[in-house]
């Protein structure tokens, strides 16, 4: 078998059916042969969501891993060890994928130096309010990252304010592929997509970016959720340096290398209101920062108390 696709999800009744449908139609999907899909889903509304919706199809082999409810690497840990595919997708159930982008992930690796490839996260919120334009402009900051690192394409104004010295940038959780290499997560990784982008990396082959391949997400609606996603997702990247998978070259999240980006939110402006909500960026991001600092360094934190629900994206 050429394909698996694991599919992660945790109360998420109402967004799994359309994440199954995006990945098994082979009409949306692009894929056309049969595949297997590994479900991890721990709730039973979940679930039997999911199973009504996988019933209607009849080009997938599925596979539904009990997960003990100990964090997502555990969940994919479990999954990982029933792959049988040569090449693995990752995504979960509360996002969906675009048209086509299965097809478009999974032929990134006909190119035998690829290792991993990943999809453009595109914003699935109204850009009309704050915490949606914030989510927009960091989707498409990160785009732009990838263009810049894994794709070479630096273009127009992007040399003002993009350093050039990394060639890495992480492969989406959401949508992201890679090889079979029979790998495993430790269990308290709060970036698992960084940290299997970095073993990937190490395997001596190329990270690939595929921005035709989207992924719709839901981010989060309020401060305070907003706060527990940026603090798990960009402070977990500081803990990746007890695995011992960074390199001073592949350094891509610190507070440092975020200043080669300072100017992004000012130029992705078009109104005086997006201007005041791009300005209210640097000071949460600042905030950010200092709390990472506390909450790593200082404090110290456990995973158990750092990996919590963000609800306001279900």
């Amino acid at each position: 078998m050429e394909l698996t696709v694991i599919l992660t999800a945790y109360k998420e009744e109402k967004t799994v059916a359309r994440a199954v449908k995006s990945i098994c139609d082979p009409k949306y999907s692009g894929y056309k042969e049969k595949f297997q899909l590994i479900t991890v889903i721990p709730d039973k509304e979940t679930l039997n969501t999911a199973k009504k919706e996988i019933k209607k199809y009849k080009n997938i082999e599925w596979t539904s891993v009990i997960d003990p409810g100990e964090g997502k690497p555990t969940a994919l840990n479990l999954a990982l060890k029933k792959v049988r595919g040569k090449i693995i997708i990752l995504t979960d159930g509360d996002v969906y994928l675009g048209e086509d982008s299965i097809k478009l992930l999974f032929d990134a690796f006909k190119n035998p130096k690829v290792m991993g490839s990943t999809g453009r996260p595109v914003s699935a919120d109204k850009k009309s309010t704050f915490f949606g334009y914030l989510s927009h402009l960091l989707a498409d900051a990160a785009h732009h990252k990838r263009l810049t690192t894994l794709k070479g394409i630096r273009s127009g104004r992007s040399r003002v304010f993009v350093g050039s010295k990394s060639n890495f940038f992480a492969l989406s959780g959401y949508a992201m592929a890679m090889r079979n290499f029979q790998l495993q997560i430790p269990k308290d990784t709060l970036v698992d997509d960084a940290y299997l982008s970095y073993v990937l990396l190490s395997k001596g082959g190329k990270l690939e970016y595929v921005p035709e391949a989207t992924v719709f997400v839901n981010y989060p609606s309020n401060i305070k959720d907003w706060y527990k996603q940026k603090l798990r997702a960009v402070g977990g990247y500081i803990q990746l340096w007890k695995f011992g998978v960074i390199e001073k070259n592949t350094k891509v999240r610190n507070f440092w290398k975020e200043l080669e980006y300072f100017w992004f939110p000012i130029k992705y402006a078009k109104s005086f209101k997006e201007y005041v909500w791009s300005f209210a960026l640097y000071p949460m991001r600042l905030y950010m920062w200092l709390i990472i600092f506390y909450q790593q360094r200082i404090r110290k934190r456990s995973f158990d108390e750092i990996w919590v629900r963000v609800e306001s994206t279900k």
